[in-house]
């Protein structure tokens, strides 16, 4: 039996022209959406997307499957609103967090929490992270996955509390062919010579990393600043660019796209946390233990 969650996906596909960016909308990881995609076409026996470097077009059988999908998933809804009872019993929970946490780190927490439950309904919001703990703290969300550093400690903000924490390195993603590739670790100063993409001005990380090329006596002025982790890798990938990205936001693609990350080691850094914080006192919910749970998980560190 096919999916629904899958179907929703290859809508997503279908409008967005990207697996990339149809996993963004959707809030999954980049591999969620591709595996769903490749069930949908081992299920049915035939290609549905051509592929190509610049996304993805449906084939024929691709749009024919897009309409069943509409079909089936307008008929579960239609079914859904006559369980009048059952409808009710579905929670919904917020969860406010950046675009690179967003796309990775909650994107799998949340594919977890649907593969338990189906009474959970989660909405997410993006925000950079001071404005994600306002949010939290006027009670407009009832989870936050932000970064944090050292010297604020916002288990003190009245109304916030942390649930777990972890140090996310800091690393420099480029090209795999890239001169400075094959270090073990770099300097902000052997970054100067070489174009770089961040995060848009304002965002505190942008910030720091701005402060520490200017230390080394050079201009900062970034060639790419998005938001979107997945966008600046595929900037990277065959130039001598060079992308600052937390070790929790680099995309699962990485290999994929001929990139690779090499730790960035400079005391002009500071050392960067993601937190998990819950509005206090938190309200009796099923929907937000599970997916503070899943969080914790995907905070773990890798092995």
């Amino acid at each position: 039996m096919t999916d629904l969650r899958s179907l929703t996906t290859l809508l997503a596909v279908v409008e967005y022209g990207s697996i990339h960016l149809a996993a963004r909308a959707l809030f999954v990881s980049h591999s969620t959406a591709s595996r769903q995609v490749r069930t949908l076409e081992d299920h049915y026996g035939t290609t549905l997307f051509e592929r190509s470097a610049t996304g993805v077009v449906p084939t024929g059988q691709g749009m024919a499957v897009a309409d069943f999908a509409r079909r089936m998933i307008a008929e579960s809804e239609l079914l859904s609103d006559s369980f009048g009872g059952y409808s009710r019993s579905v929670e919904t929970i917020t969860v406010v967090t950046s675009t690179g946490l967003g796309q990775t780190v909650v994107a799998d927490a949340i594919n977890e929490v649907m593969t338990i439950t189906d009474r959970v309904q989660i909405s997410v919001l993006d925000r950079n992270s001071l404005e994600a703990l306002q949010v939290l703290k006027r009670r407009q969300a009832d989870l936050c996955v932000n970064f944090s550093v050292s010297s604020h400690n916002h288990v003190e903000i009245p109304g916030v509390r942390r649930v777990d924490q972890i140090q996310a390195r800091n690393f420099a993603v480029l090209d795999s062919t890239h001169p400075l590739a094959g270090r073990s670790s770099l300097r902000i100063r052997d970054l100067v010579d070489y174009p770089i993409a961040t995060l848009p001005a304002g965002n505190t990380a942008r910030m720091r990393i701005e402060q520490a090329v200017r230390a080394q006596g050079q201009v900062f002025s970034p060639a790419v600043e998005a938001t979107c982790p997945v966008l600046t890798l595929r900037a990277v990938a065959g130039t001598t660019m060079i992308a600052m990205m937390a070790q929790r936001t680099i995309p699962d693609t990485l290999a994929e796209a001929g990139c690779t990350a090499v730790e960035l080691d400079d005391p002009s850094l500071d050392a960067r946390f993601i937190q998990v914080l819950v509005a206090d006192p938190q309200r009796e919910s099923e929907g937000i233990e599970l997916m503070a749970e899943a969080l914790c998980r995907h905070l773990a560190p890798r092995r």
